[in-house]
């Protein structure tokens, strides 16, 4: 028997399969704008049946994608999604709650036990394998911080407006966050300039110029619809800065994508701190468990407050540590459905 994972989320589709003790096989992430319309989760899911066509197999989701713009409600969305994904992975797919695992017509009867739960999935999967920590995953738009205590999953909420409420989900992420969305104003030349408030660049142009921006991990139209590349993103941040590119060096223009990212890595740090406080825990010593597109950043974190760092991949012993962190949350439902079945 073979599990595959879907995580169905606004701007991506990621998938993973693993076998029955819960080895990773493979995964996979397509960009799909599903604000769009129903037409690109169609798409990708056409696309990525490849990957399905390998039998006996049991499929299990989880999503965010109910929270895009496209639907008036979550439960439009639960709903909606949950069609797309029968009418290809067939009508018997098991979905993931806080409940633990559903059928699709429960599901619609409960879309508030399966809304945005793909943060629990991970964080489920981590507590069967880490006593006390805390999950990081830093997705390419928000981030979720997750305690695990006793090997139990300790969140204080679950639904996005109390998560956001209690510091358990910051929204920011290393991909689609606007710049304006992380500082209003930079160092720059000598003195304090402010910055535009337009999508001009996002973080996926910070961390490219970094340096740091995993290969794959953005895959969506950039700003200003032209090559996501190192020279085109110093050409987007400098416009935020209201220049144009060669008017700021090479070297200016790095220190302005630093300063973004430290300012990024703070808001993160004080929901880390929130999320510690109501244990109440010391960060000093804590195991980070850092997960999503921007798990290169838990390192640099853990060092700063003192804790210890690893990753979700390094935890399902998996040496491709970039995709699987990635995909963290299809892994995991994966994983637990495979679990459940033994």
């Amino acid at each position: 028997m073979l599990y595959h994972g879907w995580d169905i989320g606004g701007a991506h589709v990621k998938h993973a399969w693993v076998d029955a003790a819960g080895r990773v096989l493979g995964v996979e992430q397509r960009g799909c704008a599903l604000w769009q319309g129903l037409e690109s989760l169609d798409a990708v899911l056409s696309a990525l049946a490849h990957a399905s066509d390998r039998t006996p197999v049991r499929h299990a989701v989880t999503m965010t994608g109910e929270l895009c713009d496209l639907f008036a409600t979550r439960a439009e969305g639960v709903s909606a999604i949950l069609a797309v994904l029968s009418h290809h992975l067939g009508p018997d797919l098991d979905v993931f709650s806080r409940e633990g695992f559903l059928s699709v017509e429960e599901a619609k009867v409960e879309p508030e036990a399966v809304a945005s739960m793909n943060w629990q999935a991970t964080a489920c999967d981590i507590a069967a394998r880490v006593d006390s920590g805390l999950l990081l995953d830093i997705g390419s738009t928000t981030t979720d911080i997750i305690s695990v205590t006793d090997g139990t999953v300790r969140a204080r909420a679950d639904r996005d407006g109390t998560r956001l409420a209690c510091g358990e989900l910051v929204y920011t992420g290393v991909c689609r966050t606007p710049v304006m969305a992380v500082a209003m104003r930079a160092p720059f030349a000598g003195g304090w300039r402010g910055l535009t408030a337009e999508y001009f660049a996002n973080m996926a142009d910070v961390y490219r110029v970094t340096g740091e921006l995993p290969e794959g991990a953005d895959d969506l139209p950039t700003a200003d619809q032209r090559p996501a590349d190192v020279l085109h993103s110093r050409a987007r941040l400098a416009r935020m800065l209201g220049e144009d590119a060669p008017a700021a060096d090479d070297e200016s223009l790095h220190a302005f994508a630093q300063y973004l990212s430290q300012c990024q890595m703070r808001r993160i740090e004080e929901g880390l701190a929130l999320v510690a406080s109501a244990q109440p825990r010391r960060l000093s010593g804590t195991l980070l468990v850092g997960a999503g597109a921007g798990s290169f950043l838990v390192p640099t974190i853990a060092a700063r407050c003192g804790a210890l760092a690893t990753d979700y991949a390094s935890l399902c012993g998996v040496p491709a540590r970039t995709a699987v962190n990635v995909c963290a949350p299809a892994v995991a439902v994966a994983r637990l459905r495979g679990r459940d079945n033994t």
